[in-house]
């Protein structure tokens, strides 16, 4: 679980003064949940997240992970945080040596280590490129690679702060399933800040953060329906999105659940709303 109580967070400015980013913020979100966090840019979506993982701290208040605290300047290590370049948190010339570089560093018996190493990179559809170079991959290969390193962790919980900006739409397509995946599979808490919609819907649970606070937090559809949607959020609304509002103005039921053109596809024939083909 992921726990935020009464959270202050503000940066130096260029004055001398501080610049508040958040002022007793407070989040939870519940062990083992998939959740989605969008907000304009300069809402201090990455600053939430580098608390969650430890690489900052707040000036006051609390950040828990599964109901421990961490403490000033801890970086936890149930936490995994994986960043839009894959470069940046590439450190070793061959692939299965960059995955194993963190068993390393923990003193792991060399055995245990390269049968961890080996089912990780299995788990990210990596294994065949264990002996290559992460550097003459492609911006999604590399990063599976870092995923496949920070699973070796046995990280609970993984902090995706913009994972697929950096790759192109096919690898886009395999990182969000690997995602889903590791979330029904393995049951890792899951924090995903997006500028993309069509990605949030993949969550469960929706955290549209404005203004240094949270003024939004549910399912994603709902969102669509609330008062900061509403304000003007600049969201930019997927096509099926669009399709499924102007439904509902019709009058058509759809049921959140709904969340690609198969499944309202499958529902509307079912409820005779429309033709087979």
């Amino acid at each position: 679980m992921i726990e935020l109580k009464e959270v202050s967070f503000s940066y130096p400015s260029s004055a001398g003064s501080r610049r508040p980013v958040f002022q007793e913020l407070n989040l939870r979100i519940p062990r083992g949940r998939y959740a989605a966090m969008m907000g304009p840019n300069g809402s201090g979506k990455t600053t939430l997240g580098k608390l969650v993982k430890g690489l900052l701290s707040p000036s006051s208040g609390e950040v828990r992970i599964d109901g421990r605290p961490l403490q000033a300047g801890e970086v936890s290590p149930r936490v995994g945080y994986i960043f839009s370049n894959p470069e940046n948190q590439i450190v070793s010339s061959i692939v299965e040596e960059d995955v194993a570089f963190g068993l390393g560093n923990r003193g792991m018996a060399p055995g245990r280590m390269s049968a961890r190493v080996e089912e990780s990179l299995r788990m990210v559809g990596m294994a065949e490129y264990r002996t290559h170079s992460p550097h003459l991959l492609s911006g999604g290969q590399q990063q599976k690679v870092v995923i496949a390193g920070i699973l070796a962790m046995e990280c609970e919980v993984l902090v995706l702060d913009e994972p697929t900006s950096m790759v192109d739409l096919r690898d886009r397509r395999e990182i969000l399933d690997l995602f889903q995946r590791l979330h029904e599979d393995q049951g890792i808490t899951l924090l995903h800040i997006t500028h993309s919609f069509e990605e949030a819907l993949q969550a469960k649970d929706f955290i549209y953060l404005e203004n240094g606070r949270v003024s939004f937090l549910g399912p994603p559809e709902g969102f669509l329906a609330s008062a900061p949607f509403a304000g003007g959020s600049n969201l930019q609304i997927p096509p099926l999105y669009q399709l499924i509002q102007g439904l509902r103005k019709r009058g058509h039921v759809i049921p959140p659940e709904v969340r690609s053109y198969a499944e309202l596809k499958t529902f509307l024939l079912e409820r005779g709303k429309a033709p087979r083909s």
